[in-house]
């Protein structure tokens, strides 16, 4: 497993790009939303991420979730797509498999009404904490 691939990984992550990703022994490509990198309990490098697209070597279509073992990806492009953390499709960070080493994880703290953070700057300033709000 390269360190080039860790980094590559943690920056889409950190910045919740795509990536595109071969497996060995695979000429196919899949495209995943890498959300969570982590140490399994046999200190494999682990990354939990939602296929979107792609090759399925068990014939699923996609949209699923995966983990996918560092130590098979043969190769790797961070795509230039941006995507909202999948908090809906059962994304936490409270996860059991999370607690042992977490190396990277999307940022879920500052998710408002599910905008990304670019967005959220072409709004305009947010409103006063005093204003009322009626449900």
């Amino acid at each position: 497993m390269s360190k080039n691939v860790i980094k590559l990984i943690t920056k889409a992550i950190k910045e919740r790009k795509l990536v595109a990703l071969r497996y060995r022994g695979q000429a196919d490509i899949r495209v995943i939303e890498p959300h969570a990198m982590y140490r399994d309990e046999r200190g494999e490098v682990v990354v939990d991420g939602f296929q979107v697209r792609g090759f399925s070597a068990s014939g699923r279509p996609p949209p699923f979730w995966r983990p996918y073992r560092l130590k098979k990806i043969t190769a790797l492009n961070v795509l230039g797509d941006r995507f909202i953390p999948r908090l809906s499709e059962g994304f936490t960070l409270s996860k059991q498999r999370y607690k042992k080493e977490l190396l990277a994880a999307v940022d879920v703290g500052g998710m408002h009404y599910l905008y990304p953070p670019e967005a959220l700057q072409d709004m305009g300033p947010p409103k006063p904490e005093f204003t009322r709000r009626y449900f």
